[in-house]
């Protein structure tokens, strides 16, 4: 009796690790990830004004953006280490703040980086689940200069079962990697979180307009025996505002 009721146990038992195992393998993880990231709001920078905490590890500056600002000046810089910030602060933020965009708009193409090209939708495999969300993980894509390096990164992505919202998209060196002769990356990661906009939920509960919320960069590297990098900066974003179409 008691043999009878303990292979009765682990078939049981066995029966549910299959189910599992056939679970993760069937769904279509592709689909899963693109129809998550189709609620990223792909023109923040045109259409929202909001707040930026940065910090360098020197410097902590609380800015506001506005893409509707007066004289075109987009960035307004309140103040460093909180206390007001300078003229020649003001002005060294808001050239930083332009070159950042046009490096971006290079990379972009002239529009908005979409995460989502960083993916390599192929590689995407099941790391883990809970009762709220699934982690991915994944091969990140670069370009140009960053192709190599980018391909020995390991990528993972969170995303919430409920409402399939993003919540967050992470790239990190799994250990020191050499992407090229005389390069060597001891650290590396970046990593954005994300949270949909108040209010913005759809009528069948799926995620809403979806924004970044934060921002953690990482990198110490060296290059020839000459060069050493060194930096770090992280940013929370908040007080989101939609402007009204013209």
């Amino acid at each position: 009796m008691e043999d009878c009721v303990l292979k009765h146990i682990t078939a049981t038992v066995l029966l549910a690790l299959c189910t599992c195992s056939v679970a993760a393998e069937d769904m279509d993880l592709q689909r899963l990830v693109s129809e998550a990231f189709a609620a990223l709001e792909s023109e923040v920078q045109n259409r929202w004004q909001f707040a930026e905490t940065s910090d360098d590890g020197e410097f902590t500056r609380f800015a506001r953006y506005n893409p509707r600002a007066p004289g075109g000046e987009t960035w307004q810089l309140l103040s460093v280490n909180d206390r007001q910030a300078t003229v020649d602060e003001v002005t060294a933020f808001r050239q930083q703040k332009r070159e950042q965009k046009e490096r971006e708009a290079q990379r972009g193409g002239g529009s908005e980086v979409n995460p989502l090209d960083t993916i390599d939708l192929q590689s995407l495999r099941l790391l883990d689940e809970n009762a709220t969300s699934w982690r991915l993980g994944f091969t990140p894509i670069g370009s140009g200069d960053g192709q190599k390096m980018m391909a020995k990164m390991l990528g993972t992505l969170g995303i919430s079962k409920a409402a399939l919202c993003v919540e967050y998209l992470e790239i990190a060196s799994p250990g020191p990697v050499k992407p090229q002769l005389g390069v060597k990356v001891e650290h590396f990661l970046s990593r954005f979180e994300f949270a949909p906009a108040k209010g913005s939920q759809s009528e069948n509960g799926r995620c809403g307009r979806l924004l970044p919320t934060a921002m953690q960069f990482e990198i110490n590297m060296r290059a020839f025996g000459v060069m050493n990098i060194d930096r770090a900066i992280s940013a929370q974003y908040s007080d989101y505002r939609l402007i009204p179409e013209l």
